[in-house]
Protein backbone atom coordinates (compact mmCIF):
# COMPACT_ATOMS: atom_id res chain seq x y z
CA UNK A 1 0.00 0.00 0.00
CA UNK A 2 1.25 3.14 -1.31
CA UNK A 3 1.07 6.94 0.71
CA UNK A 4 -1.83 7.54 -1.63
CA UNK A 5 -3.26 4.34 -0.59
CA UNK A 6 -2.58 4.74 2.89
CA UNK A 7 -4.77 8.12 3.17
CA UNK A 8 -7.56 6.51 1.66
CA UNK A 9 -7.32 3.27 4.10
CA UNK A 10 -7.15 5.94 7.22
CA UNK A 11 -10.67 8.06 5.73
CA UNK A 12 -12.06 4.34 5.71
CA UNK A 13 -11.05 3.57 9.26
CA UNK A 14 -12.53 6.78 10.33
CA UNK A 15 -15.89 6.27 9.17
CA UNK A 16 -15.94 2.72 9.92
CA UNK A 17 -19.51 1.27 11.35
CA UNK A 18 -21.47 4.82 9.79
CA UNK A 19 -20.83 4.07 6.25
CA UNK A 20 -20.09 0.71 4.46
CA UNK A 21 -16.51 0.54 3.85
CA UNK A 22 -14.30 -3.02 2.43
CA UNK A 23 -11.57 -4.29 4.05
CA UNK A 24 -9.17 -1.69 5.98
CA UNK A 25 -5.41 -3.30 4.24
CA UNK A 26 -2.47 -2.46 5.68
CA UNK A 27 0.90 -1.96 4.11
CA UNK A 28 1.62 -4.53 1.22
CA UNK A 29 3.11 -7.92 2.40
CA UNK A 30 4.90 -10.41 0.36
CA UNK A 31 6.38 -13.97 1.82
CA UNK A 32 7.82 -16.84 -0.36
CA UNK A 33 8.53 -20.08 0.01
CA UNK A 34 11.30 -21.49 -2.00
CA UNK A 35 12.69 -24.89 -2.14
CA UNK A 36 16.04 -25.98 -4.29
CA UNK A 37 14.73 -25.65 -7.56
CA UNK A 38 13.89 -22.22 -6.56
CA UNK A 39 15.84 -19.28 -8.97
CA UNK A 40 17.36 -16.52 -6.62
CA UNK A 41 16.87 -13.79 -9.08
CA UNK A 42 13.30 -14.48 -9.19
CA UNK A 43 12.94 -14.36 -5.75
CA UNK A 44 15.15 -10.86 -5.03
CA UNK A 45 12.98 -9.64 -8.11
CA UNK A 46 9.40 -10.58 -6.62
CA UNK A 47 10.82 -9.47 -2.98
CA UNK A 48 12.14 -6.05 -4.31
CA UNK A 49 8.85 -5.56 -5.88
CA UNK A 50 7.03 -5.68 -2.87
CA UNK A 51 8.86 -3.69 -1.06
CA UNK A 52 8.55 -1.12 -3.70
CA UNK A 53 4.90 0.21 -2.71
CA UNK A 54 5.90 3.72 -0.82
CA UNK A 55 4.64 3.29 2.91
CA UNK A 56 8.21 2.62 3.74
CA UNK A 57 6.40 -0.18 6.33
CA UNK A 58 5.93 -3.00 3.78
CA UNK A 59 6.45 -6.67 5.14
CA UNK A 60 8.68 -9.22 3.02
CA UNK A 61 9.57 -12.78 4.58
CA UNK A 62 11.69 -15.79 2.59
CA UNK A 63 11.11 -18.85 4.43
CA UNK A 64 12.90 -22.19 3.17
CA UNK A 65 14.26 -25.27 4.40
CA UNK A 66 17.50 -24.53 2.36
CA UNK A 67 19.97 -22.45 4.21
CA UNK A 68 22.11 -22.26 1.06
CA UNK A 69 19.35 -19.95 -0.85
CA UNK A 70 19.26 -17.23 1.76
CA UNK A 71 22.71 -15.96 0.61
CA UNK A 72 21.90 -16.46 -3.04
CA UNK A 73 19.14 -14.24 -2.67
CA UNK A 74 20.87 -11.75 -0.37
CA UNK A 75 23.46 -11.65 -3.73
CA UNK A 76 21.06 -11.17 -6.14
CA UNK A 77 19.03 -8.26 -4.19
CA UNK A 78 22.19 -6.63 -4.13
CA UNK A 79 22.56 -6.89 -7.41
CA UNK A 80 19.32 -5.64 -8.34
CA UNK A 81 18.68 -2.87 -6.29
CA UNK A 82 20.96 -0.20 -7.29
CA UNK A 83 19.04 0.25 -10.52
CA UNK A 84 15.44 0.58 -9.51
CA UNK A 85 14.12 3.91 -9.12
CA UNK A 86 13.07 3.45 -5.66
CA UNK A 87 15.84 1.84 -4.29
CA UNK A 88 16.32 4.51 -1.04
CA UNK A 89 12.47 3.28 0.05
CA UNK A 90 13.10 -0.07 -0.55
CA UNK A 91 16.28 -0.87 1.33
CA UNK A 92 14.46 0.82 4.44
CA UNK A 93 12.17 -1.72 4.04
CA UNK A 94 14.79 -4.59 3.54
CA UNK A 95 16.77 -2.99 6.73
CA UNK A 96 13.46 -2.84 9.14
CA UNK A 97 10.87 -5.04 7.71
CA UNK A 98 12.02 -8.35 6.05
CA UNK A 99 12.71 -11.62 7.51
CA UNK A 100 14.57 -14.29 5.98
CA UNK A 101 13.13 -17.85 8.30
CA UNK A 102 14.82 -21.34 7.82
CA UNK A 103 12.54 -24.18 8.75
CA UNK A 104 13.63 -27.33 9.37
CA UNK A 105 10.99 -29.21 7.73
CA UNK A 106 7.82 -28.51 5.43
CA UNK A 107 5.59 -28.69 8.30
CA UNK A 108 7.25 -26.15 10.61
CA UNK A 109 7.62 -24.20 7.31
CA UNK A 110 3.38 -24.27 7.20
CA UNK A 111 3.17 -23.27 10.51
CA UNK A 112 5.14 -20.34 10.23
CA UNK A 113 3.24 -19.38 6.72
CA UNK A 114 -0.10 -19.76 8.29
CA UNK A 115 1.16 -18.14 11.59
CA UNK A 116 1.86 -15.09 9.56
CA UNK A 117 -1.10 -15.24 7.10
CA UNK A 118 0.76 -13.30 4.51
CA UNK A 119 -1.03 -10.58 1.70
CA UNK A 120 0.71 -12.47 -1.10
CA UNK A 121 2.45 -16.00 -1.23
CA UNK A 122 4.42 -17.32 -3.88
CA UNK A 123 5.80 -20.44 -4.18
CA UNK A 124 9.10 -20.88 -5.69
CA UNK A 125 9.09 -24.70 -5.50
CA UNK A 126 9.05 -27.70 -7.50
CA UNK A 127 5.59 -27.92 -10.05
CA UNK A 128 4.88 -31.39 -8.32
CA UNK A 129 5.13 -29.99 -4.98
CA UNK A 130 2.49 -27.17 -5.41
CA UNK A 131 -0.71 -28.81 -5.01
CA UNK A 132 0.51 -30.52 -1.52
CA UNK A 133 1.20 -27.26 0.17
CA UNK A 134 -2.13 -25.59 -1.25
CA UNK A 135 -3.99 -28.08 0.86
CA UNK A 136 -1.83 -27.38 4.22
CA UNK A 137 -1.84 -23.02 3.45
CA UNK A 138 -5.81 -21.78 5.00
CA UNK A 139 -4.48 -18.36 5.74
CA UNK A 140 -3.00 -16.20 2.51
CA UNK A 141 -4.51 -13.50 1.06
CA UNK A 142 -3.55 -14.51 -2.16
CA UNK A 143 -1.13 -17.89 -2.97
CA UNK A 144 1.18 -17.30 -6.64
CA UNK A 145 1.75 -21.22 -7.84
CA UNK A 146 5.09 -21.92 -9.16
CA UNK A 147 8.50 -20.00 -10.37
CA UNK A 148 6.52 -18.16 -13.28
CA UNK A 149 3.46 -16.37 -11.21
CA UNK A 150 5.09 -13.52 -9.40
CA UNK A 151 2.95 -11.08 -7.73
CA UNK A 152 3.37 -8.69 -9.60
CA UNK A 153 0.57 -10.41 -11.83
CA UNK A 154 -2.15 -9.96 -8.76
CA UNK A 155 -0.97 -6.46 -8.72
CA UNK A 156 -1.72 -5.51 -12.33
CA UNK A 157 -2.94 -8.44 -14.38
CA UNK A 158 -4.50 -11.79 -12.75
CA UNK A 159 -7.33 -10.88 -10.32
CA UNK A 160 -9.62 -12.35 -9.16
CA UNK A 161 -9.11 -9.89 -6.40
CA UNK A 162 -6.68 -7.69 -4.73
CA UNK A 163 -8.12 -5.98 -1.81
CA UNK A 164 -6.59 -8.51 0.15
CA UNK A 165 -6.63 -9.06 4.23
CA UNK A 166 -3.06 -7.84 5.93
CA UNK A 167 -1.65 -7.78 9.19
CA UNK A 168 -2.58 -11.46 10.02
CA UNK A 169 -6.20 -10.69 9.54
CA UNK A 170 -5.77 -13.22 6.50
CA UNK A 171 -6.73 -15.99 9.67
CA UNK A 172 -10.36 -14.75 9.46
CA UNK A 173 -10.57 -12.66 6.23
CA UNK A 174 -10.47 -13.18 2.81
CA UNK A 175 -10.16 -10.59 -0.06
CA UNK A 176 -13.08 -8.28 -1.12
CA UNK A 177 -15.19 -9.74 -3.41
CA UNK A 178 -18.63 -8.90 -5.47
CA UNK A 179 -20.68 -10.40 -2.27
CA UNK A 180 -19.40 -7.98 -0.12
CA UNK A 181 -20.94 -4.96 -1.34
CA UNK A 182 -24.40 -7.07 -1.85
CA UNK A 183 -27.13 -6.27 0.48
CA UNK A 184 -28.55 -9.68 1.90
CA UNK A 185 -31.70 -10.44 4.41
CA UNK A 186 -32.94 -13.60 5.75
CA UNK A 187 -36.55 -14.43 5.16
CA UNK A 188 -38.13 -16.71 7.75
CA UNK A 189 -41.67 -18.33 7.63
CA UNK A 190 -42.97 -20.56 9.61
CA UNK A 191 -46.46 -22.11 9.59
CA UNK A 192 -48.43 -23.73 12.48
CA UNK A 193 -46.66 -27.20 12.07
CA UNK A 194 -43.38 -25.96 12.15
CA UNK A 195 -43.78 -23.61 15.51
CA UNK A 196 -45.22 -26.76 17.18
CA UNK A 197 -41.93 -28.13 16.57
CA UNK A 198 -40.10 -24.93 17.90
CA UNK A 199 -41.87 -24.42 21.29
CA UNK A 200 -39.84 -26.45 23.23
CA UNK A 201 -36.68 -25.40 22.03
CA UNK A 202 -37.36 -21.90 22.64
CA UNK A 203 -39.15 -22.73 26.13
CA UNK A 204 -35.43 -24.03 27.24
CA UNK A 205 -33.58 -21.16 25.87
CA UNK A 206 -35.92 -18.32 27.16
CA UNK A 207 -35.30 -20.09 31.12
CA UNK A 208 -31.66 -20.82 30.63
CA UNK A 209 -31.27 -17.23 30.18
CA UNK A 210 -33.78 -15.88 32.11
CA UNK A 211 -35.62 -14.13 29.38
CA UNK A 212 -39.93 -14.59 29.93
CA UNK A 213 -40.78 -12.04 27.66
CA UNK A 214 -39.29 -14.20 25.29
CA UNK A 215 -41.02 -17.27 26.32
CA UNK A 216 -44.39 -14.98 26.69
CA UNK A 217 -43.98 -13.98 22.69
CA UNK A 218 -44.22 -18.16 21.57
CA UNK A 219 -46.84 -19.39 24.67
CA UNK A 220 -49.36 -16.54 23.99
CA UNK A 221 -49.67 -18.27 20.25
CA UNK A 222 -50.75 -21.66 22.06
CA UNK A 223 -53.56 -19.83 23.88
CA UNK A 224 -56.90 -20.77 24.04
CA UNK A 225 -55.56 -23.28 20.70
Amino acid sequence: MGPGNAYVAEAQRQVFGTVGVDLLPGPSEALAYADATARPDYLAADLLAQAEHGSGREKIYLVSCFPEIFARVQKAIEDQLPRLKHARAIQRVLNEYSLFIHSQDEDSAIQVINYIAPEHFELHIASDAIESILAKVHTAGAILCGHDTPTVLGDFTAGPSHTLPTSRTGRFFSGLKITDFMRRSSIVRYDRASLVKARSVVEVFSRLEDLDAHGQSMEIRFKNS
